[in-house]
């Protein structure tokens, strides 16, 4: 009777030959085959079904274990258990997908059937005859999705197997862990996130159960963010099936179509403290080869978006947001748009700790810390030191620091070339890193090579340099550009006593079962000595105590700090990179997209290194280490100096002693008469009130106008041994000549300096 109220109504469309074949045809393909296999599935034994691995997204958490983000791309799915789901959503699904499915083994007949009739009379397929175990099989275990009759049977066949090989509740919850809600969300767990913005499926109630168990015939038909409408229908026929099968009663149906619908997605998140460092994580996740999680290409691809990952990141939310307040706090207010980057690691092991990469990602998309270029100004001076010290100097040896300075600079340009800013006269290594004297520092390039300086940046970890081609007049100063993430990682070396480590991201990995499969180890390789690391320490403690780095003291909690200022020309850059035991710093600022000089910035006047930069790195620093154990830098092993470093070929001055004069005032002058100036004097309007030493060290007399006597009488046998000769100073127990200086025990002429008393072996 049925099949002929069917031929009926297709025949009032004067279809008839063709409703006769087309119900004989579509009952035989839908029936016969399944029914044979039926008859046949349970003869024999076969193997189990291979079900499709699910794919599940990963998740990244802080170190602290705080979660971060999921890693999605085309399959949003986070795996629950059944438990999990509450029963209004496993009602609603199972009402319009397979009401009878705790009845049935697998395949449906009266299903089949009753879809068939529905479809006829709709003129169109909108009931499917297909059962949950049925579409499970389509989706996790047959790969091929061609509707044909071979299909058709093939997924009745091994529906009635998978009845036996697993339990009625094993197939739901896999079914509601596999099938699609459209916008990217498999499983009810992610779609729950994604239409309502729930943490856990647990949250939902009957509006949105509804919602969901209509959207999975047809996901982007009933999308309420797209089709609001159409959603809106397709949940109120649901409801209808609720209310008919005795699950919710009339008035919950009617509440059910009166609820409002979400108007838009969301995001599969709850938070993403920083998206710059997540991007970072993620790139180290795709392409580290030392991270065991696949080839790199689709295969790791594969596993980091679909493959269920507990990831641990070295990611430290409390300092983040101490980096953030740093730069909120200090960052002035100018139209130009001047922004900050930090980037902050461990620095014992460079885990990457925070990472300010300038502004909003949402706007910028750039980061600074790891992609930004920019000219590190006077902190580049530290790789001096370590090239210096690496040579076998230290911080008590000299340099001339005078001021303005010139060399000559042939195949360069300018040539000759000329730096201002220094001044003092001779002084320590340690004195011209604390006053960040350009003059001394281009010579101090000179006297190691800068091509020394580029070997030991690079082993620090530097990796903007071309070679050779980059050891210019002006490398000292700043004139290669640096990642300002390379810079904070260099400095965490030489607070590490000289051991370098790469930036890392990730920590641990565990898999979807629970297995560790990745940890971090630090593999650190020795870059400089430790002598030389600990030298570097005790010059940038001075210079954060009482030179440019004065702001980003630590004092007042009692952590020791080291650092160095940085500010390029017309003030285009300005840097403060610095460290303790615990964490190295590296504050840039500047414009995010050109170079803009901050001359007269708001409340700063012109931008200096030892300005906001400075300022910002104690802010951030002093929150950080508020509750961390102090600790001052290891003191390096006892060193010498005094040695005086001279450029080769550059004019000196003509007496050894001017060397320790501090005093500005030097001329040029002919010391051999030949009609050219040749070397540089001290001038005095007034005896000078310091000491002067020899080339060995040693105090010398001088005569009235100043110059070292060259003439005394020679010691007598009663000197003790190793006194000076005595062309460089009486013995204590010698008086020199009348015309020169009375005895030791008494008061030098008025008119010359009185030496110190000549030093002891």
């Amino acid at each position: 009777m049925i099949l002929l109220r069917l031929v009926k109504r297709l025949a009032s469309l004067g279809l008839v030959l063709v409703a006769v074949a087309s119900v004989a045809a579509v009952a035989a393909i839908t029936t016969i085959p399944q029914v044979a296999d039926a008859i046949t599935a349970n003869e024999g034994e076969a193997d189990d079904l291979a079900l499709i691995e699910l794919g599940q997204r990963s998740s990244m958490f802080a170190s602290d274990g705080k979660f971060l983000t999921f890693l999605v791309e085309e399959q949003n799915r986070e795996l629950v258990t059944l438990d999990e789901i509450p029963q209004e959503v496993i009602d609603a699904v199972l009402a319009v997908e397979d009401d009878e499915f705790y009845a049935h083994n697998g395949v449906n007949f009266r299903a089949v059937f009753r879809a068939l009739v529905e479809n006829i009379n709709a003129g169109g397929i909108e009931q499917g005859g297909s059962t949950i175990t049925q579409q499970l099989v389509k989706n996790a275990v047959l790969a091929d999705s061609s509707q044909n009759l071979d299909r058709k049977s093939t997924e009745a066949f091994y529906a009635l197997r998978l009845e036996r090989q697993l339990t009625k509740d094993e197939i739901l919850e896999r079914y509601m862990n596999t099938v699609y809600f459209g916008a990217g969300a498999y499983g009810v767990q992610a779609a729950a996130e994604t239409y309502f913005g729930y943490e856990d499926v647990s949250e939902m109630s009957w509006d949105e159960a509804a919602l969901l168990a209509g959207l999975i015939r047809l996901p982007s038909r009933y999308d309420p963010t797209i089709n609001a409408d159409e959603a809106r229908n397709r949940r109120a026929t649901v409801a209808d099936v609720l209310v008919a099968g005795g699950h919710i009663t009339e008035e919950e149906g009617e509440e059910i179509k009166r609820a409002p619908l979400p108007a838009e997605r969301q995001e599969p998140f709850d938070t993403r403290p920083t998206d710059y460092f997540v991007e970072e994580a993620l790139n180290e996740l795709l392409t580290n080869p030392n991270i065991p999680i696949g080839d790199i290409g689709p295969d790791r691809f594969r596993n980091v978006y679909f493959g269920g990952l507990e990831i641990t990141t070295t990611f430290d939310p409390a300092a983040q947001e101490m980096a953030l307040a740093a730069r909120e706090e200090i960052l002035p207010v100018d139209e130009r748009g001047f922004t900050i980057a930090i980037a902050a690691v461990d620095t014992h092991t460079s885990a990457v700790r925070a990472m300010v990469g300038g502004p909003e990602f949402a706007r910028e998309q750039f980061n600074l810390t790891t992609d930004g270029l920019r000219q590190p100004g006077s902190s580049m001076k530290t790789f001096v030191l370590a090239a210096l010290f690496e040579a076998g100097y230290t911080p008590r040896d000299t340099i001339r620091g005078d001021s303005p300075c010139s060399f000559d600079n042939p195949g360069g340009f300018p040539n000759p070339y000329e730096v201002k800013g220094g001044g003092g006269g001779v002084q320590s290594v340690a004195s011209v890193t604390r006053s960040s004297n350009n003059c001394a520092f281009v010579r101090l390039g000179q006297v190691i090579g800068n091509e020394e300086v580029i070997n030991v940046s690079e082993r620090l970890g530097l990796s903007t340099f071309a070679g050779p081609t980059d050891a210019v007049l002006s490398l000292p100063l700043g004139a290669k550009e640096v990642h300002p993430l390379e810079m904070a990682v260099a400095y965490a070396a030489m607070g590490n006593d000289g051991i370098f480590n790469e930036a890392y991201y990730i920590e641990k990995i565990v898999d979807r079962n629970g297995e560790t499969i990745y940890e971090h180890r630090p593999n650190g390789r020795r870059a400089i000595s430790t002598q030389s690391a600990r030298m570097i320490s005790e010059t940038l403690a001075s210079n954060v105590r009482a030179g440019t780095g004065r702001s980003a003291s630590l004092a007042s909690i009692g952590h020791e700090a080291g650092g160095k200022t940085g500010t390029t020309q017309n003030f285009e850059d300005a840097w403060f990179v610095g460290y303790t035991d615990h964490l190295a710093t590296a504050v840039w600022m500047g414009h995010p997209d050109e170079k803009i000089s901050m001359r007269n910035v708001p409340g700063w006047g012109n931008m200096f290194g030892g300005k906001v930069p400075a300022a910002v790195f104690g802010h951030f620093n002093l929150a950080y280490h508020a509750d961390l154990e102090p600790r001052d830098f290891p003191e390096p092993e006892s060193y010498g100096g005094g040695r005086y470093l001279k450029v080769p070929g550059e004019i000196d001055f003509c007496n050894a002693g001017d060397r320790g004069s501090s005093t500005r005032n030097t001329q040029l002058v002919d010391s051999d008469n030949d009609g050219e100036a040749d070397c540089f004097r001290t001038v005095t309007t007034a005896p000078p009130t310091t000491v002067l030493l020899d080339a060995d060290g040693n105090p010398v007399p001088l005569d009235a106008d100043g110059n070292p006597i060259t003439t005394v009488a020679p010691p007598t046998t009663a000197a003790p041994a190793g006194n000076p000769p005595a062309t460089t100073a009486p013995p204590a127990t010698t008086a020199p000549p009348a015309t020169t200086a009375p005895p030791a025990t008494t008061a030098p002429p008025a008119t010359t300096a009185p030496p110190t008393a000549p030093p002891s072996s």
